[in-house]
């Protein structure tokens, strides 16, 4: 099979475009907003810029974690699981 550059290139586009829509649908989500200001807050971000690059493979990493780094870098951490206190008895 011989796959042509500009396929390639043109998969890759759509891959990121379809992670971006991950993203901001999860963040819309967490942020209980609307998808305007979860898009305005993701492109907002330095991770937008850094997604749409390519830069280090960021894009490949999962929607889920790519939208709680949004939220961690603008300073609304992300909402998680109750942390068991037993699970190690030696932290407070």
């Amino acid at each position: 099979m011989n796959v042509s550059e500009n396929a390639v290139k043109s998969l890759g586009s759509f891959l990121i475009e379809r992670q971006e829509a991950d993203i901001v649908a999860i963040l819309a989500k967490k942020m209980n907003a609307t998808a305007d200001e979860a898009l305005l807050t993701y492109y907002e971000s330095d991770l937008a810029l850094k997604i749409e690059q390519g830069e280090l493979g960021i894009q490949y990493l999962p929607a889920e974690y790519l939208a709680d780094e949004v939220l961690k870098r603008k300073g609304n951490p992300p909402h998680s699981p109750e942390k068991n206190p037993s699970a190690n008895p030696d932290r407070k």
